[in-house]
């Protein structure tokens, strides 16, 4: 044992902490946060190296788009009328959020007409942002959405009406995603639960659920997994009414193969 040399190496290794501390090094040996090197060329992930299975492989089609899907999507996500978007669906067309769903085309049709939410809020902004194609599929791509607007007008939720809150709202940042057809057609559009639950004005409620309670209605609790709200929704699914949490069995089409509805947890 040399005191001498322990010394030295632990002298060694506080200046080194020190100066990764103060300077950042400007390589990463020391330092995994070191800024990166410029470039103009634009980040790009590498593919996945790895192989596996899964049911949604079937949204993924061989050969590069014959269209540009970036610019397609931003043209959908631009769109605030309803009739701009139906548009861009396909026949086979399936939506799903994290406790809504799958519901098809004609459901989301019928939904609309008999629960219009964006009404009360006659300013409505989706306001998307950050487009960037999946590394993994050239069909699919994601962005970000941070809904804002004014409860100026009455929300009716079948016999209840709502008087408007005169509140501006803003509802925390979710992710969308598209997975296009060869043809140009949105097949499957899927909705992420809120990114940050801190974000916002509607105690971390997002999307619809965050325009209601913006509107000053407590929806307790909206989780995915909840006993009491997946309850709930197969009793409004079962009587039908003002839309339905996801379509009927028979009109889901075949190419959605999990047997998960609304709130329910993931079952593959």
């Amino acid at each position: 044992y040399n005191s001498n040399t322990y010394y030295n190496a632990m002298r060694t290794i506080s200046l080194l902490s020190i100066a990764a501390t103060v300077a950042p090094l400007p390589t990463t040996a020391f330092n995994v946060f070191a800024p990166p090197t410029k470039s103009n060329k634009p980040y790009t992930p590498k593919p996945s190296q790895i192989v596996t299975e899964s049911w949604l492989d079937t949204l993924k089609y061989e050969g590069a788009p014959s269209f540009d899907v970036l610019a397609k999507t931003i043209e959908f996500a631009e769109c605030m009328e309803f009739s701009q978007i139906e548009k861009f669906w396909a026949d086979d067309y399936v939506f799903r959020g994290p406790i809504f769903g799958p519901i098809t085309a004609d459901d989301v049709r019928k939904t609309q007409q008999g629960f219009r939410i964006q009404d009360a809020y006659p300013n409505l902004e989706t306001r998307p942002f950050g487009f960037t194609i999946d590394p993994d599929n050239p069909y699919r791509c994601y962005y970000f959405e941070r809904w804002e607007g004014t409860n100026t007008q009455s929300v009716k939720i079948g016999p209840t009406e709502l008087g408007p809150s005169m509140a501006d709202v803003q509802l925390p940042t979710h992710i969308m995603s598209l997975n296009w057809t060869p043809e140009g057609k949105v097949r499957y559009a899927c909705l992420s639960s809120p990114l940050d639950r801190f974000e916002g004005t509607t105690k971390g409620a997002g999307a619809v659920f965050g325009l209601l309670v913006g509107a000053g209605l407590d929806v307790g609790s909206a989780s995915v997994g909840d006993g009491f709200l997946r309850l709930q929704q197969r009793f409004v699914h079962a009587i039908g009414g003002f839309g339905r949490n996801w379509s009927v069995e028979e009109d889901i089409p075949k190419w959605w193969k999990s047997k998960a509805r609304g709130a329910d947890p993931n079952d593959m």
